[in-house]
């Protein structure tokens, strides 16, 4: 397939693609990331009704009340002992229902408070780390569409990350009483067998199970659109006080999100390669490969999951052809990316299409 410079600036005369998240951070063993207690506050309400399982119910009760930050892999272990004891695959989901608002405390007041819906989301990826350390929140535009990335960077169970995307989507629907238009909700995991408490949560969404990531597919238009909670001079004090608070953290973004923007903005080019990435962060390429081994990656690993989730918007919300897609992904020819979107998805980019259409 021809990669002329001429076809090239035809494809991208169309809505461009950027990239949103936090400052840059350092390498840091899983164990190591602490979250708030807060967290799980939603969960300890949900067994406060169930006078069945009082044991678990102080397990809970008594990490919500530390004082200090308490290890992510424990709060995660938490939610999933929950789900098992009670043996309700959908206790993420019940869980967030039972959020308040307040519940996730300086994330949740610093981007409510921003005048704008776009600062509103631009604030929660860059101050989710506040909540949780292994949040790796990022805001994609691909299109006319933006991908809202409720990334992790430890691996997580269906169960946490049903509880993540419910409840980031109630928070919001709690101080606003609404949620974007047109939005898509996006699991990673299998669709499940019964999706009747998925479609209660998310009455006005279509679900998508399978997806390349969890979060949020939804319009890029109206980024300027004022929030209805917004208070600019609050916001900005707000803030201040959410700088403070990484500020104690571990330093900065993970290696692997200014990797995956990075892979976003020059794939289309043919110029995504470990090589050219490290040169554009400026480490080298042992320093690369390194930092994402020890974040459980790969510049392989991030390059298939931004083509893969790239493809599946435009294969969902575009009717460019499948050439055209191929290119836009950095495939040589069409007959590659055919192969590896059947290796990522079981079907073909045309099997897939048909399947999204009603």
């Amino acid at each position: 397939m021809p990669t002329s410079r001429a076809r090239l600036a035809r494809l991208r005369l169309l809505p461009s693609t950027a990239h949103h998240g936090a400052v840059s951070r350092a390498a840091q063993p899983p164990s190591d990331y602490t979250c708030s207690p807060l967290l799980l506050r939603p969960l300890l309400r949900l067994l406060g009704a169930d006078a069945k399982h009082p044991e678990l119910r102080d397990r809970v009760a008594a990490l919500v009340e530390q004082e200090d930050r308490v290890p992510v892999l424990d709060a995660a272990a938490l939610i999933d002992d929950s789900a098992r004891v009670l043996g309700d695959p959908d206790l993420g989901l019940r869980a967030a229902l039972f959020s308040e608002v307040g519940d996730f405390a300086a994330l949740e007041w610093v981007a409510m408070s921003a005048p704008t819906w776009d600062e509103a989301t631009r604030a929660a990826c860059r101050y989710g780390r506040v909540l949780s350390e292994s949040a790796d929140f990022r805001l994609e535009r691909v299109g006319d569409r933006s991908h809202l990335i409720l990334g992790s960077l430890v691996p997580i169970s269906r169960v946490t990350a049903d509880f993540q995307v419910a409840a980031y989507s109630l928070a919001i629907r709690m101080h606003t009483g609404r949620e974007a238009e047109d939005m898509e909700v996006w699991f990673e995991h299998p669709r499940p067998a019964d999706v009747s408490v998925y479609a209660a949560v998310f009455p006005n969404s279509e679900v998508v199970f399978g997806a390349p990531f969890n979060g949020f597919n939804m319009p890029a238009g109206g980024d300027d659109e004022p929030l209805e909670t917004g208070n600019a001079s609050l916001h900005g004090v707000l803030r201040e006080h959410a700088e403070r608070l990484l500020e104690e953290l571990a330093p900065g973004e993970s290696l692997v999100t200014r990797v995956a923007a990075d892979i976003l903005a020059h794939m289309g080019a043919g110029h995504a390669s470990a090589e050219r990435t490290a040169a554009r962060l400026a480490v080298s390429g042992r320093t690369l490969v390194r930092q994402l081994a020890e974040h459980g990656t790969s510049y392989t690993e991030l390059l298939k999951q931004t083509r893969y989730r790239t493809a599946i918007h435009y294969l969902r919300h575009d009717d460019r052809t499948i050439e055209d897609i191929a290119f836009l992904l950095g495939f040589s020819e069409c007959g590659a990316f055919v192969r590896a979107f059947r290796r990522w998805s079981g079907q073909t980019p045309l099997e897939y299409r048909r399947s999204c259409q009603p």
